[in-house]
This record gives C-alpha cells, structure tokens and sequence, in this order.
C-alpha cells in the first residue's frame, strides 16, 4: 500500500547563481572583509553616490550603505545573482539605497556619476580577473573628484624554496601561499623587488609586460619557484598585502638550484595584464 504523503510548501523555488565559492570565500575572510570595512567607513560620506562592481555576496555595498551613502549602485553580469542580491539588501533595510544593475562591467552605463568607485576585482601581479579593463570603462562615470576605493596595486617578485612533495609524489606545479596553512608556505631566499605598480585612477592599457628583475641571495640554500605577490594602496592611504581570499602570493616553479649568499639571478617575466594564467612566460638565469 503506497503512502499518501502530502507536503505544505514553505517557500517558492529558489533559483541562485552557480558561482559562488570564490564570494563566499571572501565573506567569510574576516582579515581581507573586516579591512575593507574600515576603509570603506573612512572612505564614503553622507550623501555619496558609490559604485560597487563585481560584488559577489554584497557585503561591501553594504558596508558603503552603512557609511551613509546615499545610492549605491551594484553591477553584476549573473541575473540569478543579481535577483538575490536584491532580496537581500531590501532584506538588510537598503533596498531603496542599494540598485543592482544587471549588465556587464565592462561596457555597462550607470545612471548618473559616482563620488565613490568600490571594484575588487584583484588577481594576484593582476595576472587574471578584469580588474584593469572594468575600471576602464567605470572611471568614465566618476565626479571630477572621483574616490577610487582600491588605488593603487603593486606587484613583487623574490625566489624561494617551496614545499614540492605531495602525497608521496614531487609535483613541480603553480601554486600559491596560503595564508594560516603552513603547508603551503614558502621561504625567501632574497629580498622581494617591486616589478610593477599599476593606479587605478587612470585609464590603463590591458598590455603585455616584460621585466628582467635582478634579485641577490641573502643566504646559503636551494631555490626551486619564482614567487609573486602584492600589496593594495587603499583611497584613505591604508596598505594591505594579503590573505586567505584576497592576493595570496603565487609560486612559479622552476628545477631546484643550489645558491649561496651573495648571488645574483636574473628573473624574466612576461604576461598580459588581467589575462590567463597560462599566458605566463618567466625564466631565472645566474649572474656570473
């Protein structure tokens, strides 16, 4: 005998956007999240008009609304995201505050001019993400005296020794330091060389970059990666470097090499700003 089940429906079908783990990731990134608070309250006045672009979750228009912006406008390509974003800024009390505007960021219009651009769209050495071409076209709807959230990124190089043993197995492979996961740390073998600085205030061309940075080795060892990392120059003139969703340093791997203090290499990388990662092209040559 079959079993008449019968079910009172609680709420209607729930339809969310299918990318979510990298936003949730910075969510919960309490270092990365709770800066970016501050600086935003040390950013946006009463009354200002702000843009958030690529908002993942929300969180930061919400902090802009909470600093007392007037509107906030928030861009987002995914219309299943866009649709939950606006239930839950009215769910927060901003939903007449806060617009979501379903579009791309790359070419999308805003309905009037900002006092504030808030796009963290930020890959390490800005190596992927759009963060370059998005503030391209967004800058076009800044005031004359436009606050640009994120100001400035600076991009490093240094050589290491990294951990290459995987279960049993050496694996020569991109990778990154992890913040908090000791596994994945690294150590510097030289000191790390400013190899580009990118402001966001102004038009930027999304270009390929070749550098030839000399490094000298500050102790006796075995070097195997070229390790990138960054640090973000915020519109109040904080610096943050990174964390656990936010910039973490990537190692390039190359053979291990046996140095000694006082050694000098040359290290030779190319990429296109804001591309792929496979676009990558480095090399490290002994000075003799």
């Amino acid at each position: 005998m079959g079993l008449d089940i019968k079910y009172m429906q609680i709420e209607g079908t729930k339809k969310y956007w299918s990318v979510s783990e990298g936003a949730y990731c910075c969510l919960i990134d309490k270092k990365r999240t709770n800066f970016f608070k501050k600086s935003i309250f040390n950013t946006v006045k009463k009354n200002d008009i702000v843009v958030d672009v690529g908002t993942g979750t929300g969180i930061l228009a919400l902090f802009a609304a909470e600093a007392g912006a007037k509107k906030v406008y928030v861009v987002e390509i995914d219309r299943r995201c866009a649709a939950t974003l606006k239930e839950n800024f009215a769910k927060n009390g901003f939903g007449d505050v806060i617009d979501v505007i379903y579009g791309n960021a790359l070419n999308v219009k805003l309905p009037e001019r900002v006092d504030v651009i808030i796009c963290e769209m930020i890959s390490t050495g800005l190596i992927e993400e759009l963060q370059i071409p998005v503030m391209n076209n967004i800058l076009k709807f800044g005031k004359k005296n436009v606050k640009v959230f994120l100001n400035q990124y600076d991009s490093y190089v240094d050589l290491v020794s990294q951990n290459t043993k995987f279960y049993g197995h050496k694996l020569d492979i991109f990778r990154f330091d992890y913040p908090g996961i000791p596994e994945t740390k690294s150590t510097s073998f030289a000191k790390k060389i400013k190899y580009l600085s990118v402001n966001f205030n102004k038009k930027n061309a999304k270009e390929k970059i070749s550098k030839i940075i000399r490094l000298k080795i500050n102790k006796n060892g075995i070097i195997n990666g070229v390790r990138i990392s960054g640090q973000t120059v915020f519109f109040d003139k904080s610096v943050f470097g990174c964390s656990s969703a936010y910039s973490f340093p990537l190692i390039l791997p190359i053979q291990d090499v046996k140095v000694r203090k006082g050694d000098e290499f040359d290290v030779y990388l190319s990429y296109t700003l804001c591309g792929v990662q496979g676009d990558i092209e480095y090399s490290i040559s002994k000075i003799k």
